[in-house]
């Protein structure tokens, strides 16, 4: 008996000198209290730092600009403009000639990374001949929530792209929103990484990051458009 008791106490303390395991539980989720929801898609989306928290929340606005000042594409781009001049909480007016109406970014965690809720990437430029000069682009987007309160049907992205695609492209209208600064974007523009190549849609080994709009400054989200005669 003495030795089967020596032996149990032998094995519970191999047994409690290995290190403990433990479970790797997933990360409770932020509570965002800031901005208001979106079908079930919290305003601050789907991020846990601050700083991409803060940046969801801007694009996620639903307020609708009420005192918007007048300012031109060539304000926007300029570089000298990158700091100082604009704040997210200004609110704005531009027309601008609609050179393209590109897709959204997939799955962004500004969206809670989902497949049906995605922005439409609206590019203007001062004049109709900037069209085809990407370093010239200004970033306008329509934003999921503001894509149902312009009456589009979102249940088919592409089809609804298209919609917007016909009713505004290459045209030009006045758009109404909030500035805003999308620092993801410092590498992809012209007014803050000058000179390097212009993105090539053609070429699917082109190396990354490329220039594919003017500044990283959009208005963002637009709360309200129109098509015009003119500049």
């Amino acid at each position: 008996m003495k030795n089967l008791h020596r032996l149990a106490l032998l094995a519970i303390a191999v047994f409690c000198s290995f290190p403990t395991v433990q479970s790797k539980s997933k990360p409770k989720p932020i509570p965002c209290s800031q901005g208001t929801p979106y079908r079930g898609c919290p305003a601050c989306g789907t991020v846990g730092d601050s700083k991409h928290r803060t940046l969801n929340i801007l694009k996620n606005r639903d307020a609708a600009v009420t005192k918007p000042n007048k300012i031109a594409v060539q304000e926007i781009r300029d570089p000298a403009n990158n700091t100082g001049k604009f704040t997210p909480t200004k609110q704005v007016w531009v027309t601008g000639f609609v050179a393209s109406v590109d897709p959204g970014g997939l799955q962004e965690t500004c969206n809670c990374k989902r497949t049906d809720l995605r922005d439409v990437h609206i590019n203007i430029v001062a004049d109709p001949s900037e069209a085809g000069d990407k370093r010239k682009y200004v970033v306008v987007e329509f934003t999921p929530r503001w894509e149902k309160k312009f009456h589009f049907d979102d249940s088919n992205y592409d089809a609804m792209r298209q919609a917007i695609q016909d009713q505004i492209g290459g045209k030009w209208v006045k758009f109404e929103g909030w500035m805003m600064y999308d620092f993801i974007h410092q590498k992809e523009s012209e007014s803050t990484a000058p000179g390097i190549p212009v993105c090539n849609d053609n070429d699917p080994n082109q190396k990354r990051p490329c220039i594919w709009r003017g500044t990283p400054w959009e208005v963002h989200p637009v709360t309200a458009y129109k098509v015009v005669s003119g500049p």
